[in-house]
């Protein structure tokens, strides 16, 4: 299967969720650059031929396989190959037990006299996905999920992330919005100094400024000072400093980093000191009190909040919020 990360339109949710898993997918001419042995890039290109098949399944048939493509795709061929022959999650019971009878459609035969599943199609699949699965679990750099995205980088000497594994699952608008900040922020002498596969962390002068995560693709400003009581008040003050104030003041709250867990559940209820415990406090943009004690940031992205796209406004705010970022900054060391 191809999975266009700028596809907007599916026939179900089932098509949905294949297409979220298979956009993360690392395309194997990238993910075997660096793998030299042939017969491990056979294996590999095998694994990843058998589960484009098993996916292309699971889009077909949404009746049977909705809200379970990791199970198909990942996690029912482990247990099957470590030699489990009933689930051991009572909540997978049903699933599995339909896989094990619908998994000779993708070339699996359970060999009496070898005590083992063999695969004709596929004949290298039942030796190398062990392999990497217990390469998955001794290097769980990265946010882990290589079995997932099919990042046999496992295979070689050394894994290098890179900004193409950021854009990967980006449309090409969202990929345009991020190249932009990034430069943006380079421009600004900041560093990358945190690179993961979902998510790049930029510094200046080692302070946590610019992050940027692809799922889904959000954005966010930091204002902490290392945990400082008036860090955001030294943010607004330079704010309020700047030409578009009124702009960017309205911007900060809308998308500021608010808490409405467990620290407002507690808020109205526990001792103070009890408050106390998450770091809580309340900050003021301009008279209206936010509870904001997780974050110190402001971002397209909340969890308490509707999930939105990115957009031009989204991107100019984050580029002007950085230059404030920088002068908060400077002006504190």
């Amino acid at each position: 299967m191809i999975f266009n990360p700028n596809q907007t339109k599916f026939e179900n949710n089932n098509q949905r969720d294949v297409w979220k898993y298979g956009i993360n997918i690392v395309p194997p001419e990238v993910s075997l650059a660096d793998v030299e042995d042939e017969e491990i890039r056979e294996g590999c290109m095998q694994i990843y031929d058998c589960t484009m098949e098993i996916l292309a399944y699971t889009w077909n048939n949404p009746d049977e396989c909705e809200g379970n493509v990791n199970g198909y795709a990942v996690v029912y061929i482990s247990w099957i190959l470590s030699g489990i022959k009933s689930a051991p999650f009572k909540r997978d019971v049903e699933a599995f037990s339909r896989y094990i009878q619908k998994i000779s459609l993708f070339g699996f035969v359970y060999n009496e006299d070898l005590c083992a599943w063999t695969n004709d199609r596929y004949p290298l699949f039942c030796e190398y996905y062990p392999r990497f699965v217990e390469l998955a679990k001794k290097r769980k750099q990265n946010m882990g999920g290589y079995l997932q995205r099919l990042d046999f980088r496992l295979f070689a000497k050394r894994i290098i992330i890179t900004f193409d594994d950021l854009l990967r699952p980006l449309s090409d608008t969202e990929k345009t919005y991020f190249l932009e900040l990034h430069e943006y922020a380079l421009a600004k002498r900041m560093k990358v100094k945190k690179k993961e596969v979902s998510h790049f962390g930029y510094t200046y002068n080692d302070f946590n400024s610019l992050g940027l995560n692809n799922n889904p693709a959000s954005v966010y400003v930091s204002f902490g000072l290392n945990y400082a009581s008036d860090q955001f008040d030294r943010f607004m003050e330079i704010i309020e400093k700047q030409p578009d104030a009124d702009v960017l003041a309205q911007y900060i709250r809308d998308n500021i980093h608010f808490c409405d867990g467990c620290a407002a559940n507690v808020s109205s209820r526990a001792k103070e000191k009890e408050k106390k415990k998450c770091g809580y406090y309340y900050i003021n943009i301009r008279g209206k009190k936010v509870l904001s004690c997780f974050g110190s940031s402001i971002g397209t992205s909340h969890y308490s909040r509707p999930k939105r796209e990115l957009n031009d406004v989204d991107i100019k705010m984050m580029k002007r919020l950085l230059d404030v970022r920088c002068e908060q900054i400077l002006l504190c060391i």
